[in-house]
């Protein structure tokens, strides 16, 4: 009998492995694609920007341009993440599998929030930021906006109402594995702009990133 149990249970060990194992592949391979379908569309993103940054918007909504049926505001660099992402006009589902979306608020109002999915190479990894990191989100007029990071924390799932609280110049957030909570990272704008005539700092930073697939 304690033959039969113990075979049982390695049995079962042996289910519980490969489901982990499958599990921990599809995550992988989810994750790739998402990071491959990010790259495709940021270069088409890129191809639309400016070669010289045009007037400054004084406020109110983003210039939006379209990329494969599916609408873009612009870009933001983590550089200490080595990440140059497109930021879809809207959030949805299925907007998030391929890249990170627009929460609600503009960058020209100081009230931009950017939401992603935790794919590693979306926002996976907005909790390895600190104090202090540069953040550059850029629009489609090709102007970049500076901002620095100021607080990182976490909030509950559904805690919508402390999500757009206070006066940040910019958030970025992503959900925890599990999805139970948010990790949340609130920037702080330098003031520093692109100069009109320039050619967009995008550009290059495109060119030197390798998430635009030569």
């Amino acid at each position: 009998m304690k033959k039969i149990q113990g075979y049982i249970y390695i049995a079962i060990g042996v289910v519980l492995i490969a489901l982990a194992a499958y599990i921990i592949r599809n995550n992988l391979n989810e994750n790739a694609g998402a990071g491959k379908a990010s790259d495709e569309l940021l270069g088409g993103v890129i191809e639309q920007m400016p070669q010289v940054v045009l007037p400054q918007v004084p406020s109110g909504p983003m210039p939006v341009v379209d990329v494969e049926g599916r609408s873009f505001v612009g870009t933001v660099e983590i550089p200490s993440l080595g990440l140059l992402l497109p930021i879809q006009d809207e959030w949805s589902n299925d907007n998030a599998k391929v890249s990170v979306c627009r929460y609600k608020g503009s960058v020209y109002d100081n009230d931009l929030i950017v939401c992603g999915h935790n794919y590693t190479e979306h926002f996976g990894r907005l909790n390895e930021l600190a104090s202090g990191d540069s953040i550059v989100v850029t629009d489609m007029n090709g102007r970049s906006f500076y901002f620095v990071v100021s607080n990182i924390e976490t909030l509950g799932a559904y805690d919508v109402e402390e999500m757009e609280a206070g006066q940040w110049d910019f958030t970025m957030f992503t959900c925890t594995v599990g999805g139970a909570n948010r990790v949340t990272v609130r920037c702080e704008s330098t003031g520093q702009m692109s100069d009109t005539g320039e050619e967009p700092d995008v550009i290059k930073a495109a060119e030197e990133s390798k998430h635009i697939r030569k």
